[in-house]
């Protein structure tokens, strides 16, 4: 019985290959690391106020003992710790809502980057307008699955909180000890089903596109299929797991690489600029090196984001060729934008 994890990996190394460096084009590097990138991402006291009034004004009546008991300095407080959890919860909705952008931003782009790869055509706002309502489709579940693990980890979570609110007692640090392990046996029982789950989703991506059938719809198709051959993808779950351990090491190792190249230049340029602006600007050298620094940062993470992009592809490479052989339902039109004499022999390796 062939194993098609293992057959995919020769076949995402061809096309990967041959999508990045045949020919090489840097304008496609780079609008294939910003799709991956874009893949993947205090309690206020305004209480108080009202109750400082209520004690103050309704129980020492009228006059001057309502006028001795006043302190302008309590209302203010109260007005400044008002302002301050309104800043804070600002601040939560802000971040929040900039979470949810994302989410959505991030799947929209998983379908750009799909159609990227499998048309080695990479064509940036084309696609993700295309792709808007499918890809809003893809958010609405991702939201409900993070709902439901969120409400999982809190189930997770309470017994603990239980036993540790528990009195003192000679059975406390057994049970404190116990509820611990059980919470990391089901910490990791969580991951694997979040991750099993996530492996379908991302399946069904290339089911929906192809298929042209909804998301939901897609990820039926894909559990139905798993129901038929589930040996296949426990098989690719192992092996992807080793693939991605594999490939986050090499791809560690370039990136270390990339830092030293470029650290080691933005120092030794940072010192020589600091030095020159010594002798002109004393006291006043952050107004150049401030910018510079800025500008090397761009940089640094402009180089890693390209260093990083062809892992990232080989993997998302690697999961479409398994699903264009588990799934040949899915008609993945691999090869289009390329030699159809290439692509041929590429998927006879299949």
């Amino acid at each position: 019985m062939d194993w098609y994890v293992i057959d995919a990996v020769e076949v995402a190394y061809k096309r990967t290959k041959r999508c990045l460096f045949e020919p090489f084009d840097l304008w496609k590097w780079v609008k294939l690391a910003i799709i991956l990138m874009l893949v993947g991402g205090g309690s206020g006291h305004g209480g108080n106020s009202f109750n400082s009034f209520s004690n103050s004004g309704m129980d020492s009546g009228y006059g001057s003992d309502y006028i001795s008991d006043y302190d302008p300095l309590d209302t203010i407080d109260d007005a400044i710790d008002l302002m301050f959890s309104a800043a804070v919860l600002a601040v939560i909705m802000v971040i929040l809502l900039l979470i949810i952008v994302f989410m959505y931003i991030s799947s929209v782009m998983e379908f750009v980057l799909v159609e990227s790869l499998v048309s080695n055509n990479v064509r940036f706002w084309e696609y993700t307008r295309r792709f808007l309502g499918t890809g809003f489709q893809l958010f609405l579940i991702r939201i409900a699955a993070l709902l439901l693990f969120l409400l999982v980890l809190a189930l997770i979570v309470l017994p603990f909180i239980f036993i540790y609110d528990m009195p003192s007692g000679d059975n406390l640090w057994l049970s404190l000890i116990g509820g611990m392990m059980m919470i990391v046996f089901l910490l990791i029982v969580f991951v694997i089903i979040a991750s099993v789950l996530g492996s379908f989703i991302s399946m069904s991506i290339p089911v929906a596109m192809y298929r042209k059938i909804g998301v939901l719809s897609a990820i039926l198709e894909v559990f139905r299929k798993f129901k038929l051959d589930w040996q296949q993808i426990i098989v690719y779950w192992v092996g992807r797991a080793v693939l991605g351990i594999i490939v986050g090491i090499v791809a560690l190792i370039a990136l270390m690489l990339v830092l030293l190249v470029t650290l080691i230049p933005f120092l030794i340029l940072d010192l020589i600029v600091y030095f020159l602006l010594s002798l002109v600007l004393s006291g006043s050298e952050w107004i150049v090196l401030v910018p510079l620094v800025l500008v090397e940062v761009i940089l640094f993470i402009i180089a890693m984001a390209l260093v990083s992009m062809p892992f990232g592809a080989f993997l998302k490479y690697h999961m479409l060729s398994f699903v264009g052989k588990w799934y040949p339902e899915a008609d993945i039109p691999f090869g289009q934008g390329i030699d159809i004499n290439t692509e041929q022999a590429i998927v006879s390796l299949t």
